[in-house]
């Protein structure tokens, strides 16, 4: 059945009663977005939607404003429900705590359908590139900070069985950054608008680029943002190479500014803050005078950074970018927390729930600090 744009699959989208590790719930799948195309011959295919998990406490209490949960590249929504080694995942957290989850596999990646034509040009990491970046860092030392990582469960190398179910749960990606933003922009506003009210956006890396699109293109609907080390820092990659990126500071595509700009090579004007330490990366931002985010003006945003993580080095310069943007933007290093040796996967570490605790606090805070302690029931 087509409706506004969506495409509801009635058998899919059945309710169902069930527990992700002991939290009881109704789950529900639909997809969103996506269109229809005709091909070659004058039959039509669709394309381009995104597959939602939505899981809802049964409780009498459900906090008013549900939390969709973007993964990162060569993910999935998975992420969130159960960590690699078969323990509760953040999933099952905010459930605990009455939140509503929305858990999405963006566009063209894991059980959002292929493109009708898959292109040639795909995305994966190796064993070895998830062991040295993600899981193992300490054993490679590519970064200073690799050396404090403790956290992950297990060995972080082939053929130990929590890495194993971790690197199972990955897959490929369209290799063109603009066309995920553009996809992943137009699928996660329209699960903003299907929901109909306003929403929590937790993203994770590459994710982090649709959280400020996704806000950019929904203001009115968008109540706070979690960013879990998300694509950085401003206009420039650091880590594993350090080249141009990002023209408009932490997004490849167009994200409205005030004043307005036409060319972001123009008019946004740079300005290089070179670090004196080895272990920070260098940090580009907008020259002064600098133009706001101008649907990201005073929007809560927590940045949050493992102590062990490649993000250690810039994530502090994303956080200062957002705040010269006019976000209200607070960065949480986990270590000043007491919360130590996390690497970029944290949510799937042995002391995830700690951070997830002070996501939790964060949330109560500016959600109540904006008159949103109301509840459902």
């Amino acid at each position: 059945m087509f409706r506004n744009g969506l495409i509801v699959l009635w058998a899919a989208a059945l309710a169902r009663i069930c527990t992700v590790n002991g939290t009881s719930h109704i789950r529900e799948i639909f997809f969103v977005g996506g269109e229809y195309i005709e091909t070659d011959n004058g039959d039509h295919v669709r394309q381009g939607q995104m597959y939602v998990e939505h899981l809802r406490p049964t409780g009498s209490t459900i906090q008013a404003y549900p939390i969709i949960f973007i993964h990162g590249a060569t993910r999935t929504g998975i992420d969130w429900l159960t960590k690699p080694d078969g323990q509760p995942g953040w999933a099952d957290y905010f459930l605990a705590r009455g939140y509503e989850c929305y858990l999405v596999d963006l566009p063209y990646q894991g059980r959002s359908p292929s493109p009708p034509t898959p292109p040639r040009d795909l995305r994966y990491f190796s064993t070895e590139v998830a062991a040295q970046r993600f899981t193992a860092p300490k054993d490679f030392g590519l970064w200073t900070q690799a050396a404090l990582h403790t956290r992950w469960p297990g060995a972080g190398h082939m053929g130990d069985p929590v890495f194993d179910q971790f690197f199972a749960s990955g897959n490929y990606l369209i290799d063109n950054t603009t066309f995920q933003q553009t996809t992943a922009r137009a699928t996660v506003s329209a699960l903003v608008d299907r929901i109909g009210r306003p929403v929590v956006l937790l993203a994770h890396s590459n994710g982090g680029a649709v959280l400020w699109l996704a806000a950019d293109a929904r203001p009115g609907l968008v109540k706070a943002l979690v960013a879990i080390e998300p694509l950085g820092p401003p206009f420039k990659a650091d880590f594993p190479t350090v080249e141009d990126a990002r023209p408009y500071g932490l997004t490849d595509i167009p994200i409205a500014y005030d004043p307005p700009i036409a060319d972001p090579a123009v008019d946004l004007v740079k300005d290089l803050h070179v670090s004196n330490s080895t272990d920070l990366a260098n940090c580009t931002l907008q020259a002064e005078s600098a133009r706001r985010l101008a649907n990201l003006i005073d929007l809560p945003v927590l940045v949050v950074t493992g102590q062990a993580s490649y993000h250690a080095r810039y994530d502090w310069c994303s956080v200062e970018f957002l705040k010269q943007a006019a976000v209200d933007a607070e960065h949480l290093q986990l270590e000043a927390a007491n919360i130590t040796g996390n690497g970029h996967f944290m949510f799937m570490e042995t002391n995830s729930d700690s951070i997830a605790s002070q996501i939790a606090k964060w949330l109560a805070k500016v959600l109540t600090s904006r008159h949103s302690t109301d509840t459902l029931t």
